[in-house]
């Protein structure tokens, strides 16, 4: 089981590597190499037209060209520590807290302080700078309106598979790899922390865990709303990152609301970092240094319903954004999650996912 674990990263690794080439490949051989006024962006939150939107606005404000590299947050980072000693791009955007901890740990990153830095909460960049905060995430627990009122709807996350009232109604994806299954599963684990536990998580821990997998329905890979909207579909719910939900609820024709637990919701801090050793740093430190200022990521808010980490920002934001804003943020010990969430994802695999 394990040699399969290993074998499907592997895979994983392989097929990125053919995103790289296909994404380096779009520009001219200077922008490739990073030269010129030209940059390579790594970053798994450029979907949806927000990459289109970077590009003509770097372009019109800043006379830089942009090339993408673009793919999930896992690959993305296993690709950048894959290229450490041979790096091809020169700035990271998105990720969250525990892919930038992989990142720093294994020295991809170069500290570099941007102009706007002192206008972002500290507690949201990285001490020593190697990231720093320009956007957060809500990761959130979405429900059908018309198959749960906001009365009949769970309250907490571990409702979900502790009522018996909500077993087959709510969905995973069976793939560990993606940021927002990473960010619920840390609001899960931090609830459990043993240090004496089976890999540092008690048995209640596990105990919750194994119920999220055993009574919930695997998505297989099939989008949550599209799953929902189904006529002869039992999904009512699921997670869903907050930017993702107004998008595929209009596509779909689905109505839904989202929970509020006591405890908080897991925030991701989409960041901007330096890559070490960019091909073209003094461009890399402009563009970030233009992105995360106050007035871009007020238009960027505005245009796809982010949320700025930079307070600066929120003026004539969306009222739904202004929402998100207010939620109570679930504390997490990234400390003790970061470093072990690797063989918790490989437990959970192999313990009940086969």
């Amino acid at each position: 089981m394990k040699k399969l674990f290993i074998k499907a990263l592997l895979l994983t690794a392989v097929l990125a590597a053919a995103l790289l080439v296909q994404a380096c490949g779009n520009g001219d051989d200077e922008q490739a190499a990073g030269g010129g006024n030209s940059i390579i962006l790594y970053s798994n939150a450029i979907t949806d037209g927000r990459g289109d939107w970077i590009q003509e606005r770097a372009r019109e404000e800043l006379g830089i060209e942009i090339d993408f590299v673009d793919m999930g947050g896992v690959g993305l980072a296993n690709r950048l520590i894959e290229e450490r000693y041979n790096p091809i791009g020169d700035v990271v955007f998105g990720l969250n807290q525990l892919l930038w901890a992989n990142l720093i740990n294994n020295d991809v990153l170069e500290p570099y302080t941007p102009s706007w830095a002192s206008e972002v909460p500290a507690h949201l960049n990285h001490r020593d700078g190697y990231f720093h905060a320009v956007a957060l995430m809500a990761n959130l627990l979405i429900y059908d309106t018309e198959q749960f009122s906001p009365a009949e709807a769970p309250t907490d996350w571990l409702e979900l598979w502790n009522e018996e009232r909500f077993h087959g109604r709510h969905a995973f994806s069976q793939a560990l790899t993606g940021s927002t299954t990473h960010m619920i599963l840390s609001g899960i684990f931090t609830r459990f922390m043993d240090p004496n536990g089976t890999l540092g998580i008690s048995d209640e821990g596990w105990a919750n865990i194994q119920g999220k997998y055993s009574t919930g329905v695997n998505l297989l890979g099939e989008d949550l709303f599209a799953t929902i909207a189904l006529p002869d579909n039992d999904v009512a719910m699921g997670q869903m990152w907050h930017t993702g939900k107004p998008v595929r609820a209009i596509q779909h024709n689905v109505a839904s609301a989202f929970v509020e637990p006591a405890i908080g919701v897991p925030f991701s801090v989409e960041g901007v970092g330096l890559i070490r050793g960019a091909n073209n740093p003094e461009a890399a430190q402009r563009f970030i240094d233009w992105f995360g200022s106050a007035e871009t990521m007020q238009a960027f808010g505005i245009e796809f319903n982010y949320l700025p980490a930079n307070p600066n920002a929120l003026d004539g934001l969306p009222e739904d954004i202004l929402v998100i804003a207010n939620l109570r943020h679930q504390a997490i010990d990234w400390d003790y999650i970061a470093p072990r969430m690797d063989s918790w994802l490989e437990h959970i695999y192999l313990t009940y996912m086969q």
